[in-house]
């Protein structure tokens, strides 16, 4: 150990090397100078002591608040959470309009789901946006939050416009509605049912075209009449007016948009394929309409 002092001691630092004595040196001289302010400062008023606390402890203290409300934050989120009992994505919405009547809706739907509130939530989002005029960057993490949602089975229910649904139609991300509900069920809802024609999926299926969205906008197609298509298939229900959604006004901006398939945007609703609350998402179709 003396031998190692002694190597230590006559050890001359260079540029790069860290000087332990002229560190520990200067952290002496800190203290002394830290215990010297503190004796002048003994007997002032209280409030002159939380100044100069505060000129010079103001970096830390902020540090540590910050922290805190980080840590807070964290703990309430993972101590709140609920699994999803139903999860509704209401794509292209009235922003404001559209987050008041999701209230009533989560409400109505968790007394009528018999959802256990302790354990599980209705989960209803209405902040995607798509199209319209919407910011690039708004509507490129909007399709990566929509494509997450759709990748990790979290959507049970979907409900957009004419343009974004038949997209997902197309995808085969969406059931039809034949498998779910009867001959007889379907016929009553004579009209208000939004077909799809499956003759038109080859342009998705043919993965080297890559102007499909506009081959598919290019069609001219009336998704209320399957008797004008080759291959008409059922795939969700049209939102009238005097239903739930159509009362409340969220979808009145789609007067704002453009034509699609040569017949103004319309909202309609249908059921995610990989739905894991199908029961569910069955009565919140026949909720809404």
């Amino acid at each position: 150990m003396v031998q190692y002092n002694a190597l230590c001691k006559n050890l001359t630092p260079h540029a790069g090397q860290y000087d332990y004595n002229g560190d520990f040196a200067k952290m002496g001289t800190l203290r002394e100078e830290e215990k010297e302010r503190w004796k002048e400062i003994k007997d002032k008023p209280f409030k002159y002591k939380l100044g100069y606390f505060w000129d010079y402890y103001k970096g830390v203290c902020l540090g540590i608040i910050i922290a805190i409300i980080v840590i807070v934050s964290i703990v309430r989120t993972v101590a709140s959470y609920r699994d999803y009992a139903l999860c509704v994505i209401m794509v292209n919405t009235e922003p404001i309009t559209a987050d008041e009547a999701a209230i009533e809706w989560k409400s109505d739907l968790e007394d009528q789901l018999n959802v256990d509130t302790d354990k599980y939530q209705v989960y209803i989002d209405t902040s995607i946006s798509i199209g319209g005029g919407a910011n690039a960057n708004v509507e490129y993490a909007a399709m990566q939050k929509l494509t997450a949602y759709l990748t990790s089975a979290t959507i049970d229910v979907f409900i957009a416009d004419t343009s974004i649904f038949e997209e997902y139609c197309q995808n085969g991300n969406l059931f039809d509605l034949r498998d779910v509900f009867s001959e007889e069920e379907l016929e009553a809802m004579s009209g208000m049912i939004y077909y799809t024609d499956a003759a038109t999926f080859e342009d998705y299926d043919d993965i080297t075209n890559i102007r499909v969205s506009e081959d598919q906008s290019a069609y001219v197609v009336d998704h209320h009449d399957p008797d004008s298509m080759k291959d008409p298939i059922p795939m969700g229900i049209f939102i009238s007016e005097d239903s739930r959604i159509g009362r409340s006004g969220v979808y009145d901006n789609l007067k704002e948009f453009s034509d699609y398939q040569g017949y103004p945007s319309e909202p309609v609703m249908g059921i995610v394929l990989n739905t894991t609350h199908y029961d569910s998402a069955v009565e919140t179709l026949r909720y809404f309409e």
